[in-house]
């Protein structure tokens, strides 16, 4: 940004120039003059480009540091922090780039209990066992669904937490044996 700065008040510096000696030029009719603000002119245009260039350059390349896909072990950190457990294995996740039009983070992955239960005191979740029977889930991906908790079994635990009344939160769906999870975060 400082290098933009200053490439932009060079050729600001650079134009009050040319006006200047262009002015100078045509009041004093002298024809050096006029040829030496036409060539400050030149420099003018070379360091404007070169800024509009800086600023394509790091737009550019901050644009695609924030678009880049995370991996699933990098969102699952960002939900549910490290863990000190080695039983954590990401199997598919589909990750929030553009908030308001992908509205969810989806994640599946196998885990052990005891990491299960360090993810459910993060926050207050309300918990019941659910009989999955008729379910039909939809997840992020209409022609490779994956995320499907009804297949965790007949009956499953579902734990939801809701950070506000806008439907924001955590949905939390682990097989019986808390080994098998399908989680939903919602920050819209």
């Amino acid at each position: 940004m400082k290098e933009i700065i200053i490439w932009t008040t060079i050729s600001g510096l650079l134009f009050i120039v040319f006006l200047t000696t262009l002015i100078l030029g045509l009041i004093k009719k002298r024809r050096p003059i006029i040829i030496i603000s036409l060539i400050t002119l030149l420099f003018v245009f070379g360091s404007a480009s070169w800024t509009v260039y800086l600023f394509i350059n790091k737009s550019y390349s901050k644009v695609t540091t924030m678009l880049k896909q995370r991996t699933g072990e990098e969102i699952y950190i960002a939900l549910f922090d490290k863990t000190e457990n080695k039983c954590v294995k990401v199997l598919n996740h589909q990750d929030q780039i553009v908030p308001k039009i992908d509205y969810a983070i989806w994640l599946h992955f196998e885990t052990c209990p005891d990491e299960l239960k360090r993810i459910l005191k993060r926050h207050e979740f309300k918990g019941e066992k659910v009989s999955t029977k008729g379910w039909q889930t939809t997840g992020p991906l209409a022609n490779d669904n994956w995320f499907r908790p009804e297949i965790l079994g007949d009956s499953i635990l579902v734990f939801i937490y809701n950070k506000d009344e806008y439907g924001n939160g955590q949905t939390i769906y682990s097989s019986l044996d808390s080994t098998k999870v399908f989680c939903k975060e919602v920050l819209d």
